[in-house]
């Protein structure tokens, strides 16, 4: 939109140039009509290209996330920030630096960034899943509890697209126990649990279960 509006503007100068040298309306119309789409092309291009590379680098990071090393990732990542331009990139390099935040157990970190995007900035289902997933286990992990809950429950119809969802399906179901937990429906925490356990095998997600069979635990046995 940005290289459209520049094509426009352009166009507006160039139409007040030829009428102030008098140019031959013709013979200017022709030229502008070969320069004007290469030159919007060719700011197209630039822009793609510049998020192309940044992306390309994101994606060598995440690798890091994967060997379970988030600090590492969190470190490359908030590096890109700091150089990157353009609102849409910076969006997306902040949803995955929260991303890493939370791997670290930096929550406070990551609700800080998650905060403060605005829908407006997440363009697509998946971005908000993914927001709404962290920032809804941040709350829960420093305790607050109620911004858990309301975020989790606000998010039902969100979080059902993606519920069989190979890459978040195990978040949410986790976020599933968490909050039969904050209802104090602890049997029923109990049975999502021993379903989640046994559906989602990866290493990753069974230490984040036990975490919470822990926290189930210890309030179950409080009463």
């Amino acid at each position: 939109m940005k290289a459209v509006l520049i094509g426009i503007c352009l166009g507006i100068a160039l139409l007040i140039v030829q009428r102030g040298l008098n140019i031959d309306e013709k013979a200017f119309m022709r030229g502008y009509w070969l320069a004007a789409p290469a030159l919007v092309l060719g700011a197209v291009v630039i822009n793609l290209s510049y998020n192309a590379v940044y992306l390309f680098k994101l994606r060598k990071l995440a690798r890091l996330f994967l060997d379970e090393e988030p600090k590492k990732y969190v470190e490359g990542t908030e590096a890109l920030l700091k150089t990157a331009k353009g609102q849409r990139l910076r969006s997306l390099l902040t949803l995955n630096l929260a991303g890493g935040y939370v791997g670290a157990k930096a929550y406070d970190k990551a609700i800080v960034l998650l905060e403060g995007l605005s829908d407006k900035a997440l363009k697509s289902a998946v971005e908000k899943v993914v927001h709404r997933i962290n920032l809804c286990m941040s709350y829960f992990y420093t305790a607050r509890y109620e911004a858990a809950i309301s975020l989790y429950n606000e998010n039902q119809q969100l979080f059902q697209r993606f519920r069989q969802d190979k890459t978040y399906g195990p978040h949410i179901a986790l976020m599933d126990v968490i909050a039969a937990i904050l209802n104090k429906q602890f049997d029923q925490a109990q049975a999502l649990l021993d379903a989640a356990k046994a559906a989602h095998t990866v290493p990753q997600f069974q230490m984040a279960f036990l975490e919470v069979e822990q926290t189930l635990n210890a309030l179950r046995d409080d009463g």
